[in-house]
Protein backbone atom coordinates (compact mmCIF):
# COMPACT_ATOMS: atom_id res chain seq x y z
CA UNK A 1 0.00 0.00 0.00
CA UNK A 2 1.19 3.58 -0.65
CA UNK A 3 2.87 5.11 2.40
CA UNK A 4 2.99 8.75 1.31
CA UNK A 5 0.89 11.05 -0.84
CA UNK A 6 3.61 10.88 -3.48
CA UNK A 7 3.36 7.08 -3.51
CA UNK A 8 -0.43 7.31 -3.76
CA UNK A 9 -0.29 9.74 -6.67
CA UNK A 10 2.20 7.55 -8.46
CA UNK A 11 0.09 4.46 -7.84
CA UNK A 12 -2.89 6.18 -9.49
CA UNK A 13 -0.84 6.99 -12.60
CA UNK A 14 0.52 3.45 -12.77
CA UNK A 15 -2.99 2.00 -12.64
CA UNK A 16 -4.66 4.30 -15.18
CA UNK A 17 -7.30 2.63 -17.34
CA UNK A 18 -10.39 3.60 -19.29
CA UNK A 19 -12.52 2.27 -16.44
CA UNK A 20 -10.91 4.26 -13.61
CA UNK A 21 -9.83 7.38 -15.50
CA UNK A 22 -12.48 9.76 -14.14
CA UNK A 23 -11.99 8.54 -10.58
CA UNK A 24 -8.22 8.96 -10.92
CA UNK A 25 -8.58 12.60 -11.97
CA UNK A 26 -11.07 13.18 -9.14
CA UNK A 27 -8.54 11.77 -6.68
CA UNK A 28 -5.93 14.29 -7.81
CA UNK A 29 -8.43 17.14 -7.48
CA UNK A 30 -9.42 16.01 -3.99
CA UNK A 31 -5.82 15.61 -2.84
CA UNK A 32 -4.76 19.02 -4.11
CA UNK A 33 -7.89 20.75 -2.83
CA UNK A 34 -7.52 19.33 0.68
CA UNK A 35 -3.73 19.06 0.82
CA UNK A 36 -3.08 22.70 0.12
CA UNK A 37 -5.09 23.70 3.20
CA UNK A 38 -2.73 21.76 5.45
CA UNK A 39 0.67 21.98 3.82
CA UNK A 40 2.51 23.56 0.96
CA UNK A 41 2.09 21.54 -2.23
CA UNK A 42 5.47 20.77 -3.88
CA UNK A 43 5.51 22.32 -7.35
CA UNK A 44 6.75 19.08 -8.96
CA UNK A 45 4.49 16.68 -7.08
CA UNK A 46 2.24 15.74 -10.01
CA UNK A 47 5.04 15.92 -12.58
CA UNK A 48 7.06 13.48 -10.46
CA UNK A 49 4.09 11.14 -10.03
CA UNK A 50 3.56 10.92 -13.78
CA UNK A 51 7.24 10.81 -14.69
CA UNK A 52 8.26 8.11 -12.24
CA UNK A 53 5.34 5.87 -13.20
CA UNK A 54 5.21 6.36 -16.96
CA UNK A 55 6.56 2.84 -17.50
CA UNK A 56 4.49 1.10 -14.82
CA UNK A 57 2.38 -1.73 -16.15
CA UNK A 58 3.57 -1.22 -19.71
CA UNK A 59 2.57 -3.83 -22.28
CA UNK A 60 5.92 -3.89 -24.09
CA UNK A 61 7.60 -7.24 -24.67
CA UNK A 62 10.23 -6.79 -27.34
CA UNK A 63 11.09 -10.50 -27.26
CA UNK A 64 7.82 -11.27 -29.05
CA UNK A 65 7.58 -8.04 -30.98
CA UNK A 66 5.18 -6.18 -28.70
CA UNK A 67 6.54 -2.64 -28.86
CA UNK A 68 3.52 -0.45 -28.17
CA UNK A 69 2.93 0.97 -24.69
CA UNK A 70 -0.85 0.66 -24.46
CA UNK A 71 -1.11 3.08 -21.52
CA UNK A 72 0.80 5.90 -23.25
CA UNK A 73 -2.33 7.60 -24.69
CA UNK A 74 -3.91 7.61 -21.22
CA UNK A 75 -0.79 9.18 -19.70
CA UNK A 76 -0.87 11.96 -22.31
CA UNK A 77 -4.59 12.46 -21.82
CA UNK A 78 -4.10 12.65 -18.05
CA UNK A 79 -1.30 15.21 -18.38
CA UNK A 80 -3.47 17.31 -20.71
CA UNK A 81 -6.45 17.20 -18.37
CA UNK A 82 -4.31 18.05 -15.34
CA UNK A 83 -2.80 21.03 -17.13
CA UNK A 84 -6.20 22.39 -18.19
CA UNK A 85 -8.16 21.56 -15.03
CA UNK A 86 -9.46 24.53 -13.03
CA UNK A 87 -8.16 23.16 -9.73
CA UNK A 88 -5.00 21.42 -10.88
CA UNK A 89 -3.71 23.77 -13.59
CA UNK A 90 -2.32 26.53 -11.31
CA UNK A 91 0.23 24.01 -10.00
CA UNK A 92 1.07 22.42 -13.35
CA UNK A 93 1.81 25.09 -15.93
CA UNK A 94 3.77 23.65 -18.84
CA UNK A 95 3.30 20.09 -17.61
CA UNK A 96 3.01 18.52 -21.07
CA UNK A 97 6.01 20.41 -22.44
CA UNK A 98 8.12 19.36 -19.46
CA UNK A 99 7.09 15.72 -19.75
CA UNK A 100 7.72 15.62 -23.50
CA UNK A 101 11.13 17.25 -23.05
CA UNK A 102 12.00 14.70 -20.36
CA UNK A 103 10.97 11.76 -22.56
CA UNK A 104 13.01 13.07 -25.48
CA UNK A 105 16.06 13.63 -23.26
CA UNK A 106 15.85 10.12 -21.76
CA UNK A 107 15.24 8.61 -25.20
CA UNK A 108 18.42 10.22 -26.54
CA UNK A 109 20.52 9.37 -23.49
CA UNK A 110 19.39 5.74 -23.30
CA UNK A 111 19.92 5.22 -27.01
CA UNK A 112 23.62 5.89 -26.48
CA UNK A 113 23.82 4.02 -23.17
CA UNK A 114 22.24 0.85 -24.58
CA UNK A 115 24.48 0.90 -27.65
CA UNK A 116 27.56 1.21 -25.44
CA UNK A 117 26.75 -0.73 -22.29
CA UNK A 118 23.89 -3.14 -23.00
CA UNK A 119 20.13 -3.38 -22.62
CA UNK A 120 19.52 -2.74 -18.91
CA UNK A 121 17.39 0.34 -19.66
CA UNK A 122 15.76 -0.95 -22.85
CA UNK A 123 12.20 -1.17 -21.48
CA UNK A 124 12.25 2.47 -20.40
CA UNK A 125 13.79 3.38 -23.76
CA UNK A 126 10.84 1.79 -25.57
CA UNK A 127 8.35 3.53 -23.28
CA UNK A 128 9.96 6.90 -24.04
CA UNK A 129 9.98 6.11 -27.77
CA UNK A 130 6.22 5.60 -27.54
CA UNK A 131 5.76 8.83 -25.61
CA UNK A 132 8.00 10.83 -27.95
CA UNK A 133 5.92 9.64 -30.91
CA UNK A 134 2.67 10.72 -29.25
CA UNK A 135 4.12 14.05 -28.08
CA UNK A 136 5.36 14.69 -31.62
CA UNK A 137 1.87 14.10 -33.02
CA UNK A 138 0.45 16.58 -30.52
CA UNK A 139 3.03 19.27 -31.29
CA UNK A 140 4.99 19.17 -28.02
CA UNK A 141 8.28 18.17 -29.64
CA UNK A 142 10.16 21.02 -31.28
CA UNK A 143 10.07 20.96 -35.07
CA UNK A 144 13.87 21.16 -35.19
CA UNK A 145 14.14 17.96 -33.14
CA UNK A 146 11.71 16.14 -35.41
CA UNK A 147 13.39 17.43 -38.56
CA UNK A 148 17.06 16.99 -37.63
CA UNK A 149 17.65 14.85 -34.53
CA UNK A 150 15.29 12.03 -33.53
CA UNK A 151 15.49 9.68 -36.51
CA UNK A 152 19.03 10.74 -37.32
CA UNK A 153 20.21 9.71 -33.84
CA UNK A 154 19.04 6.15 -34.55
CA UNK A 155 20.72 5.75 -37.95
CA UNK A 156 24.09 7.36 -37.24
CA UNK A 157 25.89 3.99 -37.48
CA UNK A 158 26.40 1.86 -40.58
CA UNK A 159 23.96 -0.67 -39.14
CA UNK A 160 21.25 -0.66 -36.51
CA UNK A 161 21.38 -2.03 -33.00
CA UNK A 162 18.27 -4.03 -32.09
CA UNK A 163 16.91 -1.30 -29.82
CA UNK A 164 17.32 1.28 -32.59
CA UNK A 165 15.45 -0.88 -35.10
CA UNK A 166 12.64 -1.33 -32.59
CA UNK A 167 12.56 2.42 -31.90
CA UNK A 168 12.21 3.16 -35.63
CA UNK A 169 9.30 0.74 -35.83
CA UNK A 170 7.61 2.45 -32.86
CA UNK A 171 8.14 5.95 -34.20
CA UNK A 172 6.87 5.18 -37.70
CA UNK A 173 3.98 3.07 -36.45
CA UNK A 174 2.70 5.83 -34.14
CA UNK A 175 3.89 9.03 -35.82
CA UNK A 176 4.85 8.14 -39.37
CA UNK A 177 2.86 10.98 -40.92
CA UNK A 178 4.39 13.52 -38.55
CA UNK A 179 7.94 12.44 -39.31
CA UNK A 180 7.15 12.14 -42.99
CA UNK A 181 5.94 15.74 -43.03
CA UNK A 182 9.09 17.22 -41.49
CA UNK A 183 12.05 14.93 -42.11
CA UNK A 184 13.96 14.95 -45.38
CA UNK A 185 12.78 12.01 -47.56
CA UNK A 186 16.36 10.75 -47.88
CA UNK A 187 16.49 10.25 -44.10
CA UNK A 188 13.20 8.34 -44.11
CA UNK A 189 14.45 6.19 -46.99
CA UNK A 190 17.63 5.44 -45.06
CA UNK A 191 15.59 4.37 -42.03
CA UNK A 192 13.66 1.82 -44.07
CA UNK A 193 16.77 0.68 -45.90
CA UNK A 194 18.43 -0.13 -42.58
CA UNK A 195 15.27 -1.79 -41.26
CA UNK A 196 14.99 -4.03 -44.30
CA UNK A 197 18.59 -5.13 -43.88
CA UNK A 198 18.43 -5.67 -40.12
CA UNK A 199 18.36 -9.09 -38.47
CA UNK A 200 17.57 -9.15 -34.78
CA UNK A 201 19.92 -10.93 -32.39
CA UNK A 202 18.60 -14.36 -31.34
CA UNK A 203 17.33 -14.46 -27.73
CA UNK A 204 19.85 -15.67 -25.18
CA UNK A 205 20.13 -19.46 -25.11
CA UNK A 206 18.72 -20.10 -28.59
CA UNK A 207 20.62 -21.21 -31.68
CA UNK A 208 18.07 -20.37 -34.37
CA UNK A 209 18.22 -17.15 -36.37
CA UNK A 210 15.68 -14.71 -34.93
CA UNK A 211 14.85 -12.33 -37.73
CA UNK A 212 12.14 -9.69 -37.61
CA UNK A 213 9.17 -11.63 -36.24
CA UNK A 214 5.61 -11.61 -37.54
CA UNK A 215 4.51 -8.73 -35.34
CA UNK A 216 7.43 -6.55 -36.42
CA UNK A 217 6.77 -7.39 -40.08
CA UNK A 218 3.26 -5.95 -39.94
CA UNK A 219 2.85 -2.92 -42.14
CA UNK A 220 3.89 0.21 -40.26
CA UNK A 221 0.68 2.20 -40.03
CA UNK A 222 1.16 5.95 -40.34
CA UNK A 223 -1.04 8.31 -38.40
CA UNK A 224 -1.76 11.93 -39.16
CA UNK A 225 -1.17 14.51 -36.44
CA UNK A 226 -4.22 14.80 -34.21
CA UNK A 227 -6.68 17.55 -35.09
CA UNK A 228 -6.17 20.61 -32.96
CA UNK A 229 -2.56 19.76 -32.20
CA UNK A 230 -0.28 22.37 -30.69
CA UNK A 231 1.88 22.76 -33.80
Amino acid sequence: MPRTIGDALGFVVGELSDKNYSQSLDFYRFWLGSGQTHTEVPSDQIFDAIWRNRATGNSINSGIGQLIHSAAPLILRFASDVESDRILSPYNAGLQSRLSAGSLREFSDNNLMIARYGRDTVDTFYVDANLVAHWANLGYVEENSIRHHILQSLISHTQLYDHQADALIILFKLAGATFGAYVDPSVVDRCFELLRGHSFTPPCGTSWQWEVDTVRRETIQVRSPQAGSKR
